[in-house]
């Protein structure tokens, strides 16, 4: 009886809070969409109703990821995330500490260097077509220059870090089977 009991108590700390699970799939599912709106997007000739239109829903998607990465750290500063199995070796650890790091910051400076690349454009972000934002610094052509160079590489940046964060969770599920896939995927448990 008491074994089960402290089973039952035990199981919440060995995986993430319903929030943490909600944030990081909702996260997720925006960056892959922005990613794809930014992938097509550029790749439409001219300037076209279609093409303004996705850009706007790339940028809404990037206002929308930042304001939920802010939530999510705010989330995870406050609730302690399970640890690690007791056996991953502690240089698995430090890269997957690493590499959380990273997708994290990322979620952070990527909207923030697309936010000051439309600045720099001279287009003001009108988030969900409804609440214009503040412009932070005026119409720079240099600097747009740059900012578009920064927005896209930090974007295949982030693409490198979540594949290496996909191949590891599967890594873990299906190769060490330690249940740490789980942790983000409850059903599998």
């Amino acid at each position: 009886m008491e074994s089960s009991a402290r089973i039952a108590t035990a199981a919440p700390e060995q995986s993430y809070s319903a929030t943490a699970i909600g944030l990081h799939w909702l996260i997720a599912l925006l960056i892959v969409c922005g990613f794809y709106l930014g992938w097509i997007m550029t790749d439409i000739p001219g300037i076209t109703p279609t093409k303004l239109k996705y850009f706007s829903w790339h940028k809404w998607i990037g206002v929308t990821v930042f304001a939920l990465a802010v939530l999510r750290l705010l989330w995870r500063a406050t609730h302690r995330a399970p640890a690690m199995p007791g056996d991953m070796p502690r240089w698995q650890q430090g890269a997957a500490h690493l590499t959380h790091f990273l997708l994290y910051a990322l979620m952070l400076v990527i909207p923030a260097s697309g936010y000051l690349y439309s600045s720099a454009a001279g287009l003001q972000v009108v988030y969900l077509g409804v609440l214009p934002l503040p412009t932070i610094i005026g119409p720079d052509k240099a600097l747009k220059a740059t900012l578009r160079i920064v927005h896209i590489a930090l974007n295949y940046t982030l693409l490198f870090f979540v594949v290496m964060h996909v191949l590891a969770a599967l890594k873990h599920h299906f190769v060490d089977r330690d249940g740490l896939l789980g942790r983000m995927l409850p059903f599998l448990r």
